[in-house]
């Protein structure tokens, strides 16, 4: 086997054309290249992590949606006073201080936090079918719709509404 060492001439050659290291404009290519890759991946991944946090907003607001139907399906199942599907027609269950929103704000202060707001919609007595009937008592039923909202990472305003129908039977 024929080994030998190598010998340097002058500007860090290797005596016979081989050279160590790189040249000046190797590195400045290789400057140029990093600066037009650079921008546009840190800008991908800017929005990739915003449509993360988007992605979180909504599972956190159908959580909330969640929560507060339950606590309108048991409110209207209740037989304490002031609750009731009966209560629903009265304007106090949503804004009085004893309603809906006084008595989950426990449960509202951590998605307030993070910026999602609720309103919740109660619609009028309805049959069946969600149409208002000439004959009392096929209107039993209440379309109730809860509303997320919250501003999204592009600056959009986003409402996620979840409806469901009560009744008192």
């Amino acid at each position: 086997m024929n080994t030998r060492m190598a010998e340097f001439g002058a500007g860090g050659r290797l005596r016979g054309g081989v050279r160590r290291g790189f040249t000046l404009i190797e590195v400045v290519i290789v400057i140029v290249v990093l600066a037009l890759a650079i921008p546009p991946t840190v800008f991908w991944l800017d929005q990739a992590a915003g449509r993360r946090a988007d992605a979180a907003q909504v599972a956190l607001s159908n959580t909330l949606a969640t929560a507060v139907l339950e606590n309108v399906i048991a409110d209207c199942a209740s037989t304490s006073t002031g609750l009731g599907f009966d209560a629903l027609a009265n304007a106090s269950y949503l804004t009085g201080p004893t309603g809906l929103p006084t008595r989950m704000a426990a449960t509202l202060a951590p998605y307030s936090a993070r910026g999602i707001t609720v309103s919740v919609t109660v619609g009028a007595l309805s049959d069946k079918d969600g149409v208002v009937s000439g004959t009392a008592t096929d209107n039993v039923f209440r379309r109730v719709t809860v509303t997320p909202t919250f501003t999204d990472s592009m600056g959009n305003v986003v409402t996620i509404p979840v409806t469901t129908v009560v009744t008192k039977y």
